[in-house]
């Protein structure tokens, strides 16, 4: 029996895919893999074989040709299918066929009858339009191999390559909820096939995991050949109203976007979107689009092998293989910032005061106090500049402005200070959730508090007036994206994490986003270290110790700016300027190493002066009494070297400077 690329593949316990790069150096492989490859393919015998391939002529005559029957080629699965069947089949000395069935089970009646009586077709690779076997008892019992693509025959054991369909929806579901959505539509095609079928079960799964109680509302079903529009836009309007939508196939996604720019919405601000099939356009459209790619080459490899093997008569039992979808994290979905207690943030463009509320402001006379934890960065800078700027423009008089230094003990005796001079409210970024907490406490009971970004421990939503924070879900997401797409070429990554071990709701929230980002969407990339730092200067310690004991580091997640700065010392200290950081938080210094391409690979920062101006109108409402608001949300925003002049000038609202290094630095 003749040796097949497959159990080239088992022997060297790797897919057949990689075996297929090695050989034909389509895609990067590791080097550890391509020489375990290449040691099984010269200790079996195989490189013979591919010398062979090499010369090979084109077979002509009887079964010199393969068949591929499908639905059509619109969609991208079966144009990519085709593509990567030819190429694997012309390395067998094939041709292929392929022929269109559109989805009629009378077309594809007469097409299949018409194969079995060709002389010229050696075999079948079919997409079948049914799947019940019963339609298909002619072809089963006649001796013209096949095997079935992406669809699958029911009450007949038959060969089948499919996608996980069923994994891909509980898995594009499942980063939704994570997402913070709960109100989920799967929209679907009005079809009696298990492709369909199985992204329901994983639907439904993913729901019952999450304790998310199931609706068949919630689950629209369309015609393509109708008007569906109509039926999705209806979809939008009802209760509950949808956060997010999974769409079950690109040409779904197409008009589900189609219909969201007609009603004036946008993605992902008014909903997140997830598609099903990776389009070249979905890295094109803006928002860029989360989705599913189908991994055709593993499939076409699969079925020309399993078929090969049928018509040369070495296969004796069916088989059925099914094939994991990447799901591709881009822009169109995004996360629902939640407050302290879980509960759903608003936009600050969502508050506003009226007129009325203005006079009322104007005329009230009121002092207000600011308590931050440290004032030494652009952060702090920016969300003064922007409070002080609200408060002029309606009457408000900032009393004070303290600066804590990270110390909890400062803190609460600025605190005491603060509270002699009678404010009428306080907004404040505690030091410490556990330490500050009595003080906090205490001020409650006295005077209205507006809290960013943290929350004292035992506070309950009756204790404070509003709280407002960047939403931190997204903002450790974007962090961590910006390490997982520098290294999607490459395999076997190692990365550490260096997180802020203080508790500090904003820093725990974020870095928890952060590491589930790279465990679960990451699966290339491993994190062999982390390590918590206490105090900012110990972060230089800190990851100069995880490097020291883990040399094989390639990326640094660092939770915010300036513990990465002395983390890049560290690194400069030990000349290990070859590990790439991704952080959080915009400053010049790190946007100089990010723009002399010097370690710095990107960030994900907060909009100070936008959240200041939130905090304000925030803290303007419950002057008046008005703490509807409890909880704001504020999206982040992501920098990369290609946009940092933007990014400067939109966050730090100044033109953006050179970014030179200091000399020291070099």
């Amino acid at each position: 029996m003749s040796l097949t690329i497959k159990e080239v593949a088992m022997k060297a316990n790797v897919s057949i895919a990689t075996v297929s790069h090695v050989i034909n150096k389509t895609r990067y492989v590791s080097p550890e893999l391509t020489q375990k490859v290449e040691r099984v393919i010269e200790e079996t015998g195989y490189s013979a074989k591919l010398n062979i391939k090499k010369i090979k002529q084109y077979r002509v005559g009887k079964q010199s040709e393969i068949a591929f029957l499908i639905p059509n080629t619109y969609s991208i699965v079966y144009f990519q299918l085709v593509s990567f069947l030819s190429r694997y089949l012309a390395d067998a000395g094939f041709i292929l066929s392929t022929y269109f069935s559109e989805d009629d089970l009378k077309q594809e009646k007469h097409i299949i009858t018409e194969l079995m009586s060709n002389r010229r077709i050696a075999g079948l690779i079919i997409t079948p339009v049914s799947e019940n076997a019963s339609t298909y008892k002619k072809l089963i019992a006649s001796h013209l191999p096949f095997v079935c693509l992406e669809r699958t025959m029911y009450g007949i054991s038959v060969d089948n390559i499919l996608s996980d369909n069923v994994q891909a929806a509980y898995k594009g579901t499942e980063h939704l909820i994570k997402c913070g959505h709960e109100n989920i539509v799967l929209l679907l095609e009005k079809k009696k096939l298990t492709t369909i079928e199985d992204r329901l079960t994983g639907y439904k799964k993913a729901l019952l995991d999450y304790n998310i109680v199931y609706s068949d509302d919630l689950v629209l079903r369309v015609d393509l050949n109708q008007e569906i529009e109509t039926e999705i836009s209806k979809r939008m309007k009802e209760d509950p109203v949808p956060t997010a939508w999974f769409a079950g196939g690109n040409t779904l996604t197409l008009r589900l976007l189609k219909t969201i720019a007609d009603m004036g919405m946008e993605c992902p601000k008014d909903m997140s979107i997830i598609g099903f099939g990776d389009d070249s356009w979905c890295d094109l459209v803006t928002p860029t689009l989360t989705t599913f790619r189908q991994n055709t080459d593993e499939m076409a490899q699969l079925a020309v092998t399993v078929l090969i093997d049928k018509i040369q008569n070495t296969k004796k039992q069916t088989s059925s293989y099914i094939v994991p979808m990447e799901l591709t994290i881009r822009k169109s979905t995004q996360n629902i910032a939640r407050g302290p207690f879980g509960e759903k943030a608003v936009y600050p463009e969502e508050v506003v005061l009226s007129e009325e509320e203005v006079d009322q402001l104007r005329a009230g006379n009121y002092k207000v106090a600011l308590s931050f934890h440290y004032s030494g960065d652009e952060w702090t800078k920016l969300h003064e500049k922007a409070i002080k700027e609200v408060f002029s423009r309606y009457g408000i008089w900032l009393l004070s402005v303290a600066d804590a230094h990270f110390d909890p003990e400062l803190q609460i005796t600025q605190l005491e200070g603060i509270m002699m001079q009678h404010p009428d409210a306080i907004i404040a970024v505690p030091t410490d959730e556990e330490k500050t907490a009595e003080k906090f406490k205490e001020i409650s009971k006295k005077t209205k508090l507006i809290f960013i970004n943290n929350m004292p421990k035992g506070f309950k939503q009756d204790d404070y007036a509003c709280w407002i924070s960047v939403n931190e879900r997204e903002n450790g997401q974007n962090a961590a994206m910006i390490l997982k797409n520098y290294f999607q070429s490459q395999q076997n990554v190692k990365i550490g994490l260096l997180t802020h071990g203080t508790p500090f709701f904003a820093t725990k929230q974020r870095d928890f986003f952060a590491e589930q980002t790279f465990r679960e969407c990451s699966p290339n990339i491993k994190i062999v270290a982390k390590r918590d730092f206490f105090a900012i200067d110990n972060a230089y310690e800190v990851c100069k110790q995880m490097i020291q004991e883990n040399p094989e580091i390639q990326g640094l997640y660092i939770t915010w700016e300036r513990p990465a700065l002395k983390a890049i010392k560290a690194l400069e200290d030990m000349s290990r300027t070859d590990i790439v950081i991704a952080t959080t938080d915009l400053d010049y210094e790190i946007a100089s190493y990010m723009a002399n391409k010097k370690m710095v690979i990107g960030l994900s920062s907060q909009q100070p002066y936008d959240q200041g101006i939130a905090v304000a109108i925030a803290t303007a409402k419950s002057l008046l009494g008005k703490n509807e608001y409890k909880c704001i949300g504020v999206p982040p925003y992501t920098v990369v070297p290609k946009n940092l002049t933007r990014a400067w000038q939109d966050l730090i609202k100044t033109k953006a400077p050179d970014f030179k290094l200091k000399k020291t630095d070099y």
